[in-house]
């Protein structure tokens, strides 16, 4: 437990520290989706709001805390131009028009982004409880619990017809964050570089810094049938059942 609660040297990856906090992270959604489970649909909303509330909260209070510390702040690093920054946008879109397409983004890219960021975070020399890493961990908890409360909850069935359109808001929203990366010489989405102790860095590890791009999108495939292939299975399983009792 010592070693749990050092804030006296950065936190390293899968350290006790690291660890800890993602047993807190596990513990803290299946909490929460245990609870909306429980509760009737009109309740069972109003949760999802509230945890929207408090995800939006957390991730602005990253920008008020950059105005006490403009120090800490680095243009290149600091704009909400990182995927899961950019579900300051998205989860809104997802929660209050209940578009299929939009709630099919959160689920199939910003859910697997947080999930990597929070197993393989980008620490740096952040201790315990410096403002950095308790951000990083706790905003990326809630972007992944948000479309997982909605899967498990039965607000939402992900779609595999939608990927196409998930497809093309991905590479929609990639083409501003180029160019601002362009602009900045920034590394927005990663897509300009492997970044150290990420998967990127391992997938630059593998094939060299030039071709680290082409494994992430093949992860991303392969993530998405593993998100994507239950629900297909269960739908095929569903109708064979009907046509079954139906004969």
């Amino acid at each position: 437990m010592t070693g749990l609660f050092d804030n006296t040297k950065p936190v390293t990856l899968f350290s006790a520290t690291h660890l800890g906090f993602l047993a807190l992270s596990a513990l803290f959604c299946g909490v929460m989706i245990f609870i909306g489970r429980r509760l009737d649909a009109q309740k069972r909303r109003t949760l999802l709001l509230v945890l929207w509330a408090v995800f939006t909260v957390i991730e602005l209070g990253k920008y008020v805390y950059f105005v006490f510390h403009p120090d800490e702040f680095d243009i290149r690093t600091g704009l909400p131009f990182h995927l899961c920054s950019v579900s300051l946008f998205t989860y809104p879109l997802a929660v209050f028009t209940q578009n299929e397409t939009f709630r099919n983004f959160i689920y199939a890219v910003n859910l697997p982004g947080a999930f990597f960021a929070l197993v393989t975070p980008d620490i740096g020399n952040s201790t315990a409880f410096s403002f950095y890493f308790l951000h990083l961990m706790i905003a990326h908890t809630f972007i992944v619990l948000i479309p997982l409360y909605l899967v498990l909850t039965g607000m939402f069935r992900p779609e595999i017809r939608q990927l196409p359109s998930v497809a093309l808001m991905l590479g929609l929203l990639m083409l501003p964050v180029a160019a601002v990366n362009r602009l900045l010489e920034s590394n927005y989405f990663f897509i300009n570089g492997p970044v150290r102790g990420t998967l990127t860095q391992t997938f630059a590890d593998w094939l060299g810094a030039e071709y680290y791009l082409l494994p992430m999108f093949a992860a991303l495939l392969a993530v998405w049938g593993l998100l994507y292939l239950p629900f297909d299975l269960a739908a095929l399983f569903h109708r064979n059942k009907e046509m079954t009792e139906t004969n």
